[in-house]
C-alpha cells in the first residue's frame, strides 16, 4: 500500500492511502464492467448455456462489495504536527478520528519490527500511537529518522 507524503517547512506530515482512481472513475469502471458481464453472460444464455448469469450476478455482487469496502476507508488518513509546545497525532480511520497529543520534551520516537517490515512508535510514558502505516519501509524509516532527529532539537 503505498500513500501520498507532503512535508512543509515546519514538522507537519500528512499521509494518506493510496486513491488514484476518483470515485466517478471507480463508478465508470464498475459499471462498464457490469455491462460487459451482463453481455458475455446473454452471448451463452441465448445458446443454451443460461446457468452463465448467475455466476455472473456473484461476480458482480462480489466486486460491488470490495468496492463498497475499498471506499469506506478512502479518507482514512495520520497528520502528525510538531510545533515548539507539543506534538500533535491525528489519526483518521472511517470515520473516527483520534488525537494525541504529547509534550516534546518527554515524546520519544521508536521503531520495532513487526513481522516482514517495522513500525514507528510515538511514546510518552505510558501513552503511545503507531504511525507510518500508508508509508513503505523507506518511508517509515525516514519518519521515524526525521521525527526523531526534530525531537532532539526541541529538547535543547
Amino acid at each position: 500500500m503505498s500513500a501520498v507524503l507532503s512535508q512543509s517547512s515546519e514538522f507537519s506530515i500528512e499521509a494518506r492511502r493510496n486513491c488514484s482512481m476518483s470515485p466517478r472513475a471507480l463508478l465508470t469502471f464498475f459499471l462498464v464492467t457490469c455491462a460487459l458481464s451482463m453481455a458475455i453472460a446473454a452471448a451463452w444464455a441465448a445458446v443454451g448455456v443460461w446457468w452463465v448469469f448467475p455466476f455472473a450476478g456473484l461476480e458482480i455482487s462480489a466486486l460491488g462489495l470490495a468496492f463498497i469496502a475499498y471506499g469506506r476507508r478512502v479518507g482514512d488518513f495520520e497528520r502528525i504536527h510538531l510545533d515548539d509546545e507539543r506534538l500533535l497525532v491525528e489519526v483518521c480511520e472511517k470515520t473516527r478520528v483520534s488525537r494525541y497529543e504529547f509534550a516534546p520534551a518527554w515524546a520519544k520516537v521508536e521503531t520495532r519490527k513487526v513481522g516482514f517490515g517495522s513500525e514507528v512508535v510515538v511514546r510518552c510514558r505510558d501513552r503511545q500511537v503507531t504511525v507510518g502505516r500508508y508509508l513503505d519501509e523507506k518511508g517509515r524509516a525516514k519518519l521515524a529518522r526525521d521525527l526523531a532527529g526534530k525531537l532532539r532539537e526541541r529538547r535543547f
